[in-house]
């Protein structure tokens, strides 16, 4: 009896232990199936990755120039990361997201940082207000300037009416003022 009981016994187990088995063998096909899908998904998100990666290039070249260096490296260390091994695939498109919410924090944002006149070796402060206006002042206010989109170059400007609303600009953007409003040279839209 002893012996019946114990084959009944071992021949339930091995009845569980056959279903645990073949459930394991269809896990392994399914976890497989879904490694090549992730294959097939990896090909196609790189690419996409990569255009990315040039499109947000060419809106940092053809936005204003502001922090310009700054941006330009951030799209060359996302080309460069592209190529890292070591570096996963949604590591990779977590980055290249964060640029771009980074960029699209740009245009709802206002700044002011110091940094050197291009063309020039003076440093001024610059005044940033979202992704359209980009003015600055030398320290002494002597000097007034902006960004001029259509000529895409940076030009004084002659009206002396602007130097204190750039000031003022300048410290509301820093918090040294509380908000207020000021009148800035915006340029207006250009129709077709």
């Amino acid at each position: 009896r002893s012996v019946v009981r114990e084959t009944e016994s071992l021949m339930v187990y091995n009845d569980n232990l056959e279903r645990v088995v073949n459930d394991q063998r269809a896990e392994i096909q399914s976890i497989n199936r879904q490694l090549e899908g992730l294959e097939a998904t990896n090909r196609g998100v790189v690419p996409l990755m990569l255009e990315m990666i040039d499109a947000l290039d060419r809106i940092v070249e053809a936005d204003i120039p502001f922090r310009i260096d700054e941006r330009r490296e951030r799209v060359e260390r996302l080309r460069d990361m592209m190529d890292q091994a070591e570096v996963t695939a949604s590591e990779k498109y977590r980055r290249v997201m964060e640029a771009y919410q980074g960029e699209l924090e740009f245009g709802r944002t206002t700044e002011a940082y110091s940094a050197t006149l291009p063309g020039t070796e003076q440093t001024v402060d610059f005044l940033r207000v979202g992704r359209t206006l980009l003015v600055y002042q030398s320290s002494d206010n002597t000097t007034t300037g902006w960004f001029n989109p259509r000529s895409r170059a940076f030009e004084e400007l002659d009206d002396d009416r602007f130097r204190l609303e750039v000031k003022n600009g300048l410290a509301i953007a820093r918090n040294e003022k509380a908000p207020d409003l000021v009148m800035l040279p915006v340029p207006a839209p250009e129709g077709e």
